[in-house]
């Protein structure tokens, strides 16, 4: 393949270097590069409006570097990039979007875009992992490829993980099997629980593979050997189909003690069952939802992809009713639960957004609507049904900040709302993921 030397402009939303080929063609550079680097890329892949490469050779680095060229760090795409730099690109990526994706004028955007809003953490902020097992050993995916890199030590992760990984390692090799494929960890500094969950691909009978878990935990001693934390629970999943491995769904069963977790964000406590979303870094989290919420709404407030409730339950009001929706079972169980805790008048519906419609005609102009929704953004139906019965604000919580420019594009065409504010917060450091705060408001009535 032809080698070239570019300097790299950008960072793609997965955090792959982005250049141009003396030809014009836009090249994404799988390798850990830096903005204003000057890079021999060779070429691995080319299509008609694009081509792909890696570098093997760093001709000019930058001064935002922070690990040698090569000193690749799994799961932490970003790690080799000062955390000034992570936030400056993080910042430029959601401004990019709303002029290129939103068509926003720029000043308008200047306008409305806040400052990104740091971590507290950089490191060791996150409450949730999941490693691929190979031979025993935990591994997470190297950049740009699909390879399972071992783990000797993450720095992303709770310090407490590394504890159970070391203990589960030696399990592993004290006792090898290849029942299991992978391992969830998540778990609470604030309550010091953890759950784990032994994942299996295995093709056998369910219940071959739910005994021999069974009795393979036991026979190693697994709790007992971690007593030294609280290991709430200790839960099996199987998944068979490549829809359940890619969206890590299956079939779950309690191997010992609990299916859940708790936590505690926003003062309150929440029951985190297994298969239940919820953020990664609950200090920026608190943040997150704070700059979501409202003190205008007089109506009540309504929580699509509300998870575990936690957006919902953080933000409602003494008095005000709460309306929840998410497609998930686990996490609308897990939500009823929390509700009751919290002494919140709340309802929820297990129902994916996109079949809600008909549902939010009850919407009325006083209400507020948060949303959280998937990478892929608000589907279209909801987006009209917003748009035909119009709440008075609307609290975007975005994971893509290209989804959520074309949905703001979406809800401002026709003069209806306007944006107040955008705000990015920073609560995946060392890697290319950032969220972000859109505050809309309804124009006319």
């Amino acid at each position: 393949m032809d080698s070239f030397t570019v300097e790299i402009t950008s960072l793609g939303s997965a955090g792959e270097g982005v250049a141009v080929l003396p030809s014009g063609k836009k090249l994404f550079v799988d390798s850990p590069v830096i903005p204003g680097e000057i890079c021999e890329v060779e070429i691995t892949s080319e299509k008609n409006k694009f081509a792909r490469g890696k570098c093997i050779d760093l001709v000019r680095s930058s001064d935002a570097r922070i690990l040698p060229y090569g000193g690749e760090v799994p799961g932490a795409n970003l790690a080799h990039i000062s955390y000034d730099m992570q936030l400056k690109i993080k910042h430029d990526r959601v401004r990019d979007c709303l002029t290129r994706v939103g068509g926003f004028e720029p000043s308008f955007v200047d306008a409305i875009m806040r400052d990104i809003v740091p971590s507290e953490r950089v490191y060791h902020y996150r409450n949730h992992m999941q490693y691929s097992l190979r031979d025993g050993r935990f591994c997470l995916k190297s950049q740009g490829s699909n390879t399972d890199v071992p783990v000797e030590d993450s720095p992303l992760e709770y310090e407490v993980f590394g504890y159970v990984r070391n203990v589960l390692s030696d399990a592993f090799s004290d006792y090898p099997t290849r029942l299991f494929d992978g391992v969830v960890l998540r778990g609470s500094e604030r309550t010091g629980e953890v759950l784990i969950e032994l994942v299996s691909y295995a093709d056998m009978p369910s219940e071959v593979v739910i005994r021999d878990a069974g009795a393979y935990v036991k026979a190693t001693d697994m709790a007992g050997k971690l007593s030294g934390i609280k290991v709430e629970g200790i839960l099996l999943r199987i998944s068979n189909t490549a829809t359940e491995k890619r969206t890590r769904g299956g079939k779950r069963v309690v191997l010992y003690g609990a299916d859940h977790y708790t936590e505690v964000l926003c003062g309150q406590k929440f029951k985190v069952k297994a298969g239940a979303f919820f953020q990664v870094n609950v200090p920026q989290a608190e943040v997150l939802y704070g700059l979501a919420a409202s003190d205008d709404c007089e109506g009540r407030l309504w929580d699509l992809y509300c998870g575990t409730g936690t957006i919902g339950l953080s933000m409602v009001r003494e008095g005000q009713k709460l309306i929840g929706v998410d497609i998930s079972p686990e996490a609308i169980a897990s939500a009823k639960e929390n509700a009751l805790t919290a002494r919140v008048d709340a309802g929820f519906i297990c129902k994916p957004a996109s079949r809600i419609t008909s549902l939010l005609a009850d919407i009325a102009p006083s209400d507020m609507v948060v949303v959280d929704p998937p990478r892929a953004g608000l589907e279209f139906s909801l987006v009209n049904a917003l748009l035909e019965n119009r709440p008075a604000e609307i609290s975007y919580i975005s994971c893509d900040p290209a989804t959520m420019a074309r949905d703001l594009k979406l809800l401002t065409a026709g003069g209806c709302y306007g944006v107040r504010s955008v705000t990015p917060v920073d609560l995946f450091p060392c890697t290319a993921h950032v969220e972000t705060v859109a505050m809309i408001y309804r124009v006319s009535p």
